[in-house]
């Protein structure tokens, strides 16, 4: 019962990551885009970067760390439940677009940066 709610609860939380990381990344690339074309307004979101940052470094720790008991019990919870629903094409489907959304996620909190026009270490660059 206990390994149960566990399961649930870290596949739950693993999700809502995901979420954060895309909505956290798409939010900061979209404000960085519209940002470029006034200085003060790019100056102010270059200050919340780091905050931002680390929100995503958060997420993406999750994504990792959660993961492994995901895949751990991958078989247990998710596929053999899915097998019997008739619903593995579903389940295969959400997979794909997690892993789609986190690497667009990365993808487009590197452009944030470069939008920023922010250094490796999250300074602004001249």
């Amino acid at each position: 019962m206990a390994l149960d709610l566990f399961v649930i609860f870290n596949n739950y939380f693993h999700d809502l990551a995901t979420g954060v990381l895309v909505g956290s990344t798409a939010l900061m690339y979209a404000l960085a885009r519209r940002a470029r074309e006034n200085p003060e307004r790019l100056a102010a979101l270059a200050s919340l970067y780091p905050i931002v940052t680390k929100v995503a470094k958060v997420a993406l720790a999750w994504i990792i760390i959660g993961g492994i008991p995901r895949v751990i019990f991958f078989t247990r919870y998710e596929w053999d439940p899915a097998t019997v629903k008739g619903i593995v094409p579903a389940l295969g489907i959400k997979h794909v677009l997690l892993f789609s959304a986190v690497g667009a996620g990365l993808v487009l909190w590197r452009r944030a940066k470069s939008a920023l026009g922010l250094s490796g270490d999250g300074s602004a660059t001249e």
